[in-house]
């Protein structure tokens, strides 16, 4: 029970702790939560709306509960990373609750649920106002729910289709949250597993159930519907444009990431920091697949090799159609990371029980890589790093020395401990840095958002305002002003459907010239490196206030 409270209490400070305490980041941090915001005081839930412009890329679910919750909490940065770090809570819960059902391990199980929420670049995109780790929570519980209702092995197979329900249900959440995505993601894991394990064609047909499918509809269709006949341009960008264009990289406007196939696999392995030293595990091949206390008599090696192929299947099929697509974000395979996790967790619970030294050793690896890496970016602040400057103003040497003596510490309790209390005693040396991160991005204020302008132009008596060109950098303005802002010689993308389509574009949209022979005089937020060219070619242009990435300017009366 303490083992179980403890990894608990863990993972909730992980999600949960000082959501609040840094402002909401540029791009879409900034332009997600004005969108709910935007909801919430116009009542229209039917269309998206960015700077007072439809915005038609995304599903709306996100920001309906992001919307919900600055309703009941107030309209606060940890209002919005709610939504998101309840996801990301969530996603952990189902993952230890479904390998614990499978296998009976709570090693496994807690340990599947400690590195997803310990994982540092996870927690990050967890804790931050996106939809990938909705979508990611919304999937797994489909997924998982396929899978439970008796498709893990041949004997328990049912043919019971009412219990797919949960399937279709979640799916429909995930659509929502996503797009359609959502159905690939699922419909090729599953037939990718039922492939690999050679099933019979009524096994793919068991999940087929019209009262299933009508549940997906009812809760899919009327949003899609609603939306085609309020926004007439809807269809086309939304279906064609958002969905088949940008996956063949065709996408207008292109205003979105490329690579190569082999994108995601040096991502997947930063996706799993501090844990990826963990991943050795996998080039162990075991002549018996032994588990800590595996109580349950009926769980076979069979199950075990039902249960890792359906994983794999997950993991894999992911990783192929993210690699193959020709948009490419950072963030996007994080939906094929739970079953990598699961998997891992399942790997670390077997060489627990058959070689705890290799586990101790992999651990003191992982706590001297943590040190490395705070000692790297001290050096990196001594030879002046700009982009590092928050975290320089925190880590100095006695940090780093108290820190090293506790990896000291840690090391020597990884090996005197019983196996498995090495993944709570990793996962809460990771979870010492997470206080140190929020300071930083708190100290970074003005270089990652747009919160200490909002504060100068209002303490200014500023109404309206404008921003030049880049509007997806300044994006969190949108937020912090509550209300549509003045694009300047537009080169945002992601108001360009509105800026074509709205009627209410047009005086949100003005080019230089006219911003300068505005009356009054408009203040204008510019990011610095656009700052020499204005002011050299107008001269009657005033600085009204510089801050680190950005300065407000205003013509001179």
């Amino acid at each position: 029970m303490s083992y179980r409270v403890i990894g608990w209490l863990l993972i909730i400070f992980a999600c949960f702790y000082g959501l609040g305490s840094y402002p909401l980041l540029d791009h879409n941090e900034g332009m997600y939560a004005a969108i709910a915001r935007d909801m919430l005081h116009s009542g229209d839930f039917i269309i998206p709306h960015l700077n007072g412009l439809p915005y038609l890329e995304k599903p709306p679910l996100l920001f309906w509960l992001m919307a919900v919750s600055m309703s009941v909490f107030g309209e606060h940065e940890w209002a919005t990373r709610l939504v998101p770090a309840l996801a990301l809570f969530a996603t952990t819960w189902m993952m230890e609750r479904f390998i614990y059902r499978q296998t009976k391990s709570q090693t496994a199980s807690m340990a599947a649920a400690l590195i997803f929420a310990t994982a540092l670049p996870l927690l990050a995109i967890g804790r931050m106002v996106l939809c990938d780790m909705l979508m990611t929570c919304f999937l797994s519980a489909a997924l998982m729910g396929f899978y439970n209702r008796g498709q893990g092995s041949e004997v328990r197979i049912q043919g019971r289709k009412e219990g797919f329900y949960g399937f279709y249900f979640f799916l429909a959440l995930a659509v929502l949250t996503k797009g359609f995505v959502a159905i690939i993601l699922a419909g090729g894991t599953i037939a990718l597993f039922l492939l690999w394990q050679r099933r019979p064609l009524q096994d793919y047909l068991r999940i087929v159930s019209l009262r299933g499918m009508l549940l997906f509809l009812v809760i899919t269709t009327p949003w899609h519907i609603a939306a085609s006949l309020q926004e007439p341009g809807f269809a086309y960008f939304y279906f064609i444009n958002e969905h088949v264009l940008r996956f063949l990289n065709l996408r207008e406007p292109h205003d979105y990431y490329t690579g190569h196939i082999w994108y995601y696999l040096p991502r997947i392995l930063g996706y799993l920091a501090p844990w990826t030293v963990f991943l050795a595990l996998f080039a162990r091949k075991d002549a018996q697949c032994q588990m800590l206390d595996i109580k349950k008599e009926s769980f076979l090696i069979s199950d075990l090799y039902h249960l890792t192929s359906f994983l794999w299947s997950w993991f894999f099929f992911c990783l192929v159609f993210f690699s193959i697509s020709g948009a490419k974000a950072n963030y996007y395979m994080i939906a094929g990371m739970p079953p990598l996790v699961m998997l891992l967790a399942l790997k670390l619970a077997q060489c627990m029980e058959t070689k705890p030294h290799i586990i101790r050793g992999l651990a003191s690896i992982a706590l001297l890589l943590i040190i490395s890496a705070i000692e790297l970016v001290q050096c990196f602040c001594y030879e002046g790093r700009g982009d590092l400057y928050p975290i320089c103003r925190i880590v100095s040497w006695p940090v780093i020395g108290a820190t090293a003596l506790y990896a000291i510490v840690a090391i020597a309790l990884c090996w005197r401990s019983p196996p498995r209390w090495i993944v709570l005693l990793l996962g809460a040396h990771v979870l010492l840095l997470l206080p140190l991160l929020i300071s930083g991005a708190n100290m970074a204020g003005d270089r990652i958002s747009q919160k200490p302008v909002a504060e100068f132009l209002k303490a200014s008596s500023y109404g309206e305002v404008a921003v030049y060109q880049e509007f997806e950098e300044l994006s969190a303005l949108a937020f912090y002003m509550g209300k549509p802002l003045v694009i300047v010689d537009s080169h945002s993308s992601d108001l360009l459907y509105g800026q074509q389509h709205s009627p209410a574009a047009r005086p949100l949209f003005i080019s230089l010239p006219e911003w300068i022979s505005r009356a009054p005089p408009l203040p204008m937020v510019i990011l610095n490196k656009r700052l020499d060219s204005v002011m050299a070619a107008h001269h009657n242009v005033c600085l009204l206030d510089r801050f680190e990435r950005v300065s407000v300017i205003h013509v001179c009366e």
